[in-house]
C-alpha cells in the first residue's frame, strides 16, 4: 500500500520551477511537510531562491491543484514562504551573496537612475540589499536618494578602519560623493581611481546582503576591469537607450564582460527611455528614440531582455528630489522597477543554480 507521504511527495514533484526547469522536490525547495488527514488540510514551507521572487502564486496554484488531483477536492494546502538566496559569496566580499553590475557603454542612458530604483525594489520584495556607487568621477547616487549631505561613520575592526555604510530606503548605501565635497573634481588616473573602489568595496562594513548592486562608471576602462578580475562578480547588467550611438557603446561594454579575460555573466539587458508615455494617452506609446534597439542587442547575443522603462516626466521630478520612482505605490513606474527587479531575480538564481549543478 502507497503511504500518505509518497503520494504527497509524487504529487509535489509534478509541480515545476520554470526558472530551474526542476520538480521543487528534487531541487530541494520542499520543507517541513505535514497533514491531518481528519481535516484534509497539507502544510509545508517552500523555500525560494530569492526573496524578490514573483512566483508566489505560481506555486501556490501549481501545489493546489496538484494536491488535489492526487488527494482529492477536500484538501486544503497551506504553504509558508521562505527564502535563501542562491549564489556564491564575491570574492573578498565575504557577507554579499550576489555582486551585480549595473553597467552601460555611454553615460547619459539613466544607468545610476535604473541601478538606484532597481535596489529599492528588490529590498521592497524582501531581500537584503547594498548599493555602490561605483561612479568615481561623477557619484550621482547621493543626489539621486536624496543624501547630498551625509557622512558615513567609521567603525574600528581587529584594528582597522572600516566605513558604516548609509542607511536609506531600505537600503545600505556607499558612495564616492559621501567623502569629498560635492562639486570637487576627482582627475585620477586608472590606477588611483580602481584602488579608490577596491577600498570602498572591502573597506566598508557592508552587512549580510543577497544583492550588493554596483553602480558602475559608463565605458570599458580600468574600473571594469579591477571589478570584474579582483571580485568575480555574479552578473551584470547592461543599460542602454534605444539610439543607434547607445547601443553600439552597449554592446561593446556587452563584449567586454564576454571576454576571456573577464568573464563576467551579462544576466541582460534593460533599455531605459524606450518610450514617451503619458496618462492623457494611455493606449499610446511615442519611441521618440527608435524601437526594440535592447531588444534586438539582446536577441544578437542570446542574453536575456529584462525589459523596458518608459520616458516619464514622473522620473526626473523624484530623482530631482531625492525620492526615487520605485518608492511610490501603484504607479506605472513602480510597477516597471517591480517587474524588472524580479525578473532579475529570477535570472540570477537560475544561473546559480545552473553553475551549482555544474559543479557538483
Amino acid at each position: 500500500m502507497v503511504s500518505r507521504e509518497a503520494v504527497i511527495y509524487d504529487a509535489l514533484r509534478t509541480v515545476i520551477d520554470p526558472d530551474l526547469q526542476q520538480n521543487i522536490v528534487d531541487a530541494g525547495m520542499v520543507k517541513g511537510v505535514a497533514w491531518n488527514e481528519e481535516n484534509g488540510q497539507l502544510s509545508l514551507t517552500l523555500q525560494l531562491t530569492t526573496p524578490a521572487c514573483p512566483l508566489k502564486g505560481y506555486f501556490e496554484q501549481q501545489i493546489g491543484e496538484a494536491v488535489r488531483r492526487a488527494m482529492g477536492e477536500r484538501w486544503e494546502v497551506k504553504i509558508d514562504f521562505r527564502a535563501h538566496t542562491l549564489g556564491a559569496s564575491a570574492a573578498h566580499l565575504p557577507q554579499v551573496k550576489n555582486l551585480l553590475l549595473i553597467a552601460s557603454g555611454k553615460g547619459g542612458v539613466g544607468k545610476s537612475t535604473v541601478a538606484v530604483n532597481l535596489a529599492i525594489a528588490l529590498a521592497q520584495a524582501g531581500a537584503r540589499v547594498g548599493l555602490l556607487d561605483a561612479d568615481i568621477y561623477g557619484p550621482s547616487v547621493p543626489i539621486l536618494l536624496g543624501l547630498e549631505h551625509a557622512k558615513p561613520a567609521v567603525r574600528e575592526i581587529d584594528g582597522r578602519p572600516y566605513l558604516i555604510p548609509i542607511s536609506k530606503y531600505g537600503l545600505s548605501v556607499m558612495s564616492l560623493g559621501f567623502l569629498v565635497p560635492p562639486h570637487q573634481a576627482t582627475p585620477w588616473r586608472g590606477p588611483m581611481a580602481s584602488n579608490t573602489l577596491r577600498q570602498l568595496l572591502t573597506e566598508t562594513d557592508w552587512p549580510e546582503l543577497d544583492y550588493l548592486i554596483v553602480d558602475m562608471p559608463p565605458g570599458t576602462g580600468d574600473i571594469q576591469l579591477t571589478l570584474a578580475q579582483q571580485f568575480r562578480p555574479q552578473g551584470a547588467i547592461i543599460v542602454t537607450t534605444p539610439q543607434k550611438v547607445a547601443l553600439a557603446d552597449a554592446e561593446k561594454a556587452l563584449v567586454m564582460f564576454q571576454m576571456p579575460l573577464v568573464q563576467v555573466p551579462v544576466l541582460g539587458i534593460i533599455e531605459n527611455m524606450a518610450y514617451f508615455w503619458t496618462a492623457d494617452l494611455p493606449e499610446r506609446k511615442f519611441y521618440i528614440f527608435g524601437q526594440n534597439g535592447g531588444r534586438m542587442l539582446a536577441e544578437k547575443y542570446d542574453i536575456p531582455f529584462l525589459g523596458e522603462i518608459p520616458l516619464l516626466e514622473e522620473v526626473v521630478q523624484r530623482s530631482d528630489a531625492g525620492i526615487p520612482a520605485a518608492l511610490s505605490t501603484e504607479t506605472p513606474m513602480a510597477d516597471v522597477f517591480s517587474h524588472l527587479a524580479g525578473t532579475l531575480a529570477r535570472e540570477v538564481a537560475r544561473l546559480a543554480f545552473a553553475n551549482t549543478n555544474t559543479l557538483s
